[in-house]
């Protein structure tokens, strides 16, 4: 019994101590532990894959709903839907099937501008994070769109001098403007607007009646309509209305017609021929005005240019508002040409040139006005065909000395070509120096007064040489580019585009005209009727720069 009692005991005391042991052993037995790590770490991963998922299908919905926002605001902020701007984001929105995503639209427009913001929200329910409590994600969106049509300027200065007479370059030239001025021109009632001057030159600019009667020129004559500038007036960019311009003389410098009663090829013409149009937003007008152009004259690319500026420039505000108040201009120009600041308005140049500068002729001072030398008898009727015609080449301090040449002797009766009186006699009287050039062209003056008496002798090679050049260079090639330079310079810098169109022209012509423009992408080299493609690409440039987005 004590020795069963005994063994027992000892039984159950190494039964006891080998579970301790065991117990011992499990607790510092580091065998199952990267097990156990990599449940930890594979739940872990579960978990972050399925926040992922949720953040993920959150995002696409966010850009789902950035997505509409934006075509929505894009449609609303159109300026040529008539829709109800709010209405139009809405619409997009309930279309899409997120009609309730929408949370607040605000419009805001004027005349030629219209901005919509929209912004919107959409809640999401959770997959993974509601493990963390989140069982929604929020998805907010917001988008603005502005579409302004900005006010466009444009003066087109055309090159219509002689050499544009050949392979129907001007038909080409006259074709191109025509579609140019239908593609910039907006309707009545566009939000925006786009005024069209026109400026065609050769030799000069011819203002037109209309035109001349809003500027100051000298008083010399009133055959024609033309200024002269100093190379100072190219350091700026507009032309005064009060100060004076130096009136071109009327003249032509080629025509041998001895029997003419009036020149029919003046260096400026005497009628509208050509005629600068002022801020047309008239289709019709300056299409009708590009269908008379034609060709003839030298070239003074500068001359166009400065005109071209002038009428892009602020200081011509005035001119626009008389010409309105006068019923020559629509008066939706009013306000124009704006400031050089206004951001609100495009100024554009498009210059475009067959040739190169060429030198530009008046006739000598002496000859400009005041009395010539010749005399007319009229017959006391207004038939020019039957003057009578003299000349005063000899002038002695007394008149009965003088020495009068009669042109209509010259074939009969010789003898009586040289009197000391006048044609007429005292029913002659003297021609002042305007209308002896309005009525023979300064070759023909010579060869009708002067080549005879030369010939005979009576006359010195110097005077006859004098008549025959009545005319003088003003400003020779080069000079010419100088002030073509200075004034593209100013337009540039004072922000206006230039757009520069070299038309089959020299290479001289092609480098006043890449020197112009605004940058080579402004610049064209175009032969034939590349001319036209050359016309809609700025004018399709023009329409996307007029509307800003």
């Amino acid at each position: 019994m004590t020795r069963g009692s005994r063994n027992l005991g000892v039984g159950q005391t190494s039964v006891g101590a080998r579970i301790e042991a065991q117990l011992r052993q499990f607790g510092t037995d580091d065998r199952g532990t990267i097990t156990v790590l990599c449940i930890i770490i594979f739940i872990g991963i579960i978990a972050i894959g399925g926040f992922g998922v949720d953040l993920m299908m959150n995002e696409m919905k966010r850009a789902k709903l950035q997505h509409t926002l934006d075509r929505a605001v894009v449609a609303a902020a159109d300026l040529e839907q008539e829709l109800d701007p709010a209405a139009v984001v809405a619409d997009y929105f309930t279309k899409s099937g997120m009609g309730d995503a929408l949370a607040s639209t605000t419009v805001d427009q004027g005349l030629n501008y219209r901005t919509v913001s929209a912004s919107a929200s959409q809640n999401n329910d959770t997959l993974f994070l509601g493990i963390l409590g989140i069982d929604q994600m929020i998805a907010p969106a917001a988008g603005e769109a502005t579409e302004k049509m900005a006010n466009v300027e444009i003066s087109m200065v055309l090159d219509i001098s002689g050499s544009m007479g050949s392979n129907s370059k001007i038909e080409n030239l006259r074709a191109a403007a025509n579609d140019f001025v239908q593609t910039v021109i907006q309707p009545v009632d566009a939000p925006s607007l786009t005024t069209v001057s026109m400026v065609p030159y050769n030799a000069t600019v011819n203002l037109g009646a209309t035109l001349a009667g809003y500027y100051t020129l000298s008083d010399e004559h009133d055959y024609s309509r033309c200024a002269i500038f100093p190379a100072s007036a190219f350091d700026t960019l507009g032309i005064s209305r009060t100060e004076t311009l130096d009136r071109l003389s009327h003249f032509d410098l080629y025509s041998t017609n001895e029997s003419s009663t009036e020149i029919n090829r003046p260096w400026c013409p005497a009628d509208d021929y050509g005629k600068v149009v002022v801020h047309s937003d008239d289709v019709t007008e300056l299409q009708t005005n590009i269908n008379a152009l034609g060709a003839g004259g030298n070239t003074a690319i500068d001359l166009g240019m400065k005109w071209g500026m002038a009428l892009l420039d602020p200081g011509a505000q005035d001119l626009v508002s008389d010409m309105i108040a006068d019923g020559h201009i629509s008066s939706r120009a009013a306000g124009r040409p704006t400031s050089y600041l206004d951001h609100e308005t495009l100024k554009i140049v498009v210059l475009m040139t067959d040739g190169a500068n060429t030198t530009e002729y008046d006739l000598i001072p002496s000859r400009q006005s005041g009395l010539s030398e010749i005399f007319i008898d009229d017959r006391g009727d207004s038939d020019p065909s039957n003057d009578h015609f003299s000349a005063l080449i000899v002038d002695n301090a007394d008149d009965a000395y003088d020495v009068y040449y009669w042109p209509r002797f010259e074939t009969y009766y010789s003898s009586y070509k040289y009197r000391n009186y006048p044609d007429g006699g005292s029913a002659a009287r003297r021609m002042t120096n305007e209308e002896v050039f309005a009525r023979w062209g300064t070759r023909a003056f010579a060869y009708k007064f002067y080549q005879t008496p030369y010939n005979d002798g009576r006359v010195s090679y110097d005077a006859y040489y004098n008549a025959y050049y009545s005319y003088t260079g003003i400003v020779g090639p080069d000079a010419a580019d100088a002030r073509l330079a200075t004034i593209c310079q100013g337009a540039r810098d004072a922000g206006v585009i230039v757009f520069a169109i070299g038309f089959e022209a020299p290479q001289r012509g092609l480098d006043a005209m890449q020197n112009c423009a605004s940058s080579p992408s402004h610049y064209f080299d175009v032969q034939g009727v590349e001319i036209t493609d050359a016309f809609n690409a700025i004018a399709q440039t023009i329409t996307q720069l007029r509307l800003t987005q």
